[in-house]
């Protein structure tokens, strides 16, 4: 059925599976409304757990009918990129205003539908799929990349059980994090400092300003108190 949930540790085998994913997050999910020329975009976000959600989209017409218009997977990614709001149409809780501004914070993750760790550095790559290899491209926010991994840590759908790898690579231009299934990664050991091929399913969420707010997660202990105090001092 659909590759891209088994990028966070879903199996969908068939249609049946996968409309009975889109009923539970539809149950289950937080619900979200926009308005859209004379209609209505019902949403409903299944959180997992771990940064991991499934989406569910109604599509509502001005004479009250309802149709399904999507069901697709989701990470919560963990830093905030910038982006103009023309540069990504695949994002999730894009609000009125948010067409209207000048830039966007948004996180941005790609779930990778294969991946390969290699120990030998490379030349970063950032190319459409369907550019890269035509015959696998499947959506149009499809993408084929190669950089350098910062940082990386196994993770467990609460749901499924599936085991799953974050990683935040160094593309250059940007850092991107990616969602790996272990199933699906290939290659050498992963480790700071290796190479990573994927070919991934670029996705995205806005965060408002509550939520930028929000991100704020206390002091770091693992830090002395004299680098707390650093950067506040002046020269008389």
């Amino acid at each position: 059925m659909n590759p891209t949930f088994e990028t966070i540790g879903l199996e969908v085998p068939s249609e049946k599976a996968f409309n009975y994913l889109a009923e539970r997050a539809g149950d289950q999910g937080e619900p979200t409304q926009l308005n859209r020329r004379g209609a209505v975009l019902h949403g409903r976000c299944w959180k997992l757990g771990e940064g991991l959600e499934v989406w569910t989209v109604l599509y509502e017409s001005g004479s009250g009918d309802v149709f399904y218009a999507d069901c697709r997977p989701g990470f919560r990614a963990r830093y905030i990129q910038t982006i103009t709001p023309w540069a990504l149409q695949n994002l999730t809780e894009v609000g009125p205003a948010g067409f209207r501004a000048q830039e966007l914070h948004i996180g941005l993750c790609g779930l990778a539908y294969r991946a390969r760790v290699r120990r030998a550095p490379t030349k970063t790559r950032w190319l459409p799929l369907e550019k890269a290899a035509p015959a696998r491209a499947a959506h149009e926010n499809d993408w084929s990349l190669s950089g350098r991994v910062i940082a990386f840590k196994p993770l467990r759908n609460p749901l499924s059980g599936g085991e799953l790898f974050w990683i935040h690579l160094d593309l250059e231009r940007i850092k991107l994090e990616v969602l790996v299934n272990q199933r699906a990664l290939r290659g050498d050991a992963l480790k700071v400092g290796a190479t990573v091929d994927a070919e991934v399913w670029l996705q995205g969420h806005v965060l408002d300003e509550h939520a930028l707010r929000s991100r704020y997660e206390g002091v770091d202990y693992g830090s002395s108190r004299a680098s707390f105090w650093s950067g506040l001092k002046r020269s008389n």
